[in-house]
């Protein structure tokens, strides 16, 4: 990762502390709404795609079940009690709420909005505004407008504020994550907002109108390559996991053609694009894999050379067979205890960024459908939390 911003003070955190604070990803898709009966039928949730899976081949861990199959439903605050007290106990900072939003409208905004109504569950949490469009191909579709929800971006100061009033009831909540004394806030495709900087400009005069010290905005970088000149309207860049790892490009493959594609594809109108990208999906119905250990040294490896607001991603095991089925990608070798051995090296590579700086990222809390979750299964029980536990806290 190349340093994209100079390293800054703050002030230490209080000793007995993690010796890093993991931000789990949350998927908030466990419980049911209108649009996702419409399109995909009766109470339809994740745990529908998580429970269908097949294994592909031998020994291939499939479906994913959760332990005592706890099917749980986010629309119960008892639910996010227990995940919460989960996290706590094995050495989870905060939570990041995955956040959709559509000039003005929302979708999966009901365990977030459980979160913010209820003040007494004192855990941090932050949230990750997902700005991408809705759309079939997760389930394979090939027709030629795959598209359900398409992400729109309002022109104008009004549907900014709008936006920017719904995320300030987050901000000021006294238990949003802060650094520097500011909430942290991500984008995930932070180049696809038209006129980005003049919407954040507007977001930091307005929180300092009403006296909060600003906002921390992080850039998630997952495929795009994110240049020096656009990131000097964030606070920091986060490399995404296991995605940036994944497409990293090795040795005899063309960064060019890489980089190239993606700008063309960003140079489209996004009705065009997206028929573009669903083409690229439909031409690769085969299984890929990657090598666990692999994409792990890649992580470290950047991490090595990062700046302090260069956050590092990290993820616990990826497998989407529930989502693509025959086109899944599948990480290989993922175990409990190299979970740890990768974990306690990475934590141990921010030992001199100041303790509030020290902020990884960890995909995820609860993707069942991606295999990429901490929460307990019938096959490791609670080993891959014990294994955080055991590399974060001293």
């Amino acid at each position: 990762m190349i340093e994209l911003f100079e390293k800054t003070k703050s002030p230490l955190l209080s000793e007995g502390e993690a010796r890093a604070r993991v931000v789990a990803f949350y998927l908030p898709q466990y419980h049911v709404i209108p649009e996702n009966e419409s399109w995909w039928g009766e109470s339809f949730t994740d745990w529908v795609n998580v429970r269908r899976a097949r294994p592909l081949f031998a020994g291939h861990y499939q479906p994913r079940v959760p332990l005592d199959e706890n099917y749980y439903d986010l629309k119960r605050v008892d639910t996010i009690r227990w995940q919460i007290g989960l996290a706590q106990r094995f050495g989870v900072a905060a939570f990041c709420h995955y956040h959709y939003w559509f000039e003005g409208r929302q979708l999966l905004e009901r365990p977030t909005n459980l979160m913010l109504g209820h003040r007494e569950i004192d855990f941090p949490f932050c949230l990750a505004w997902v700005n991408a469009s809705w759309s079939r191909r997760w389930k394979g579709d090939r027709s030629v407008n795959p598209v359900l929800v398409r992400q729109t971006y309002p022109s104008g100061r009004a549907g900014w504020l709008e936006h920017f009033d719904y995320l300030c009831r987050a901000w000021t909540d006294p238990r949003h994550l802060l650094v520097d004394g500011k909430p942290v806030f991500l984008i995930y495709s932070p180049h696809a907002i038209p006129r980005v900087g003049e919407i954040l400009d507007l977001w930091r005069e307005e929180t300092a109108r009403r006296g909060l010290a600003g906002i921390h905005v992080v850039a998630m970088q997952l495929f795009q390559f994110l240049s020096r000149s656009f990131l000097q309207h964030f606070d920091a860049v986060l490399s995404y996991q296991p995605a940036s790892a994944m497409f990293i490009p090795a040795a005899g493959d063309s960064l060019t053609s890489t980089i190239s594609m993606e700008r063309y594809l960003r140079g489209l109108p996004s009705g065009i694009a997206e028929v573009l990208r669903s083409f690229r999906y439909e031409r690769r119905p085969r299984l890929r894999f990657h090598n666990y250990d692999d994409l792990w040294a890649r992580i470290i490896q950047a991490q090595q050379s990062a700046s302090p607001r260069s956050y590092p991603g990290a993820f616990v095991d990826w497998d989407n067979t529930a989502r693509y089925a025959e086109g899944a990608r599948i990480v290989a070798g993922s175990t409990p205890e190299r979970f740890q051995y990768w974990m306690s090296q990475l934590v141990s590579s921010m030992s001199e960024r100041p303790p509030e700086q020290r902020l990884i990222f960890l995909n995820a809390w609860n993707e069942w459908a991606e295999g990429a979750y901490l929460e307990p299964d019938q096959r490791s029980g609670h080993a891959y939390l014990e294994a955080l536990r055991a590399a974060v806290v001293d």
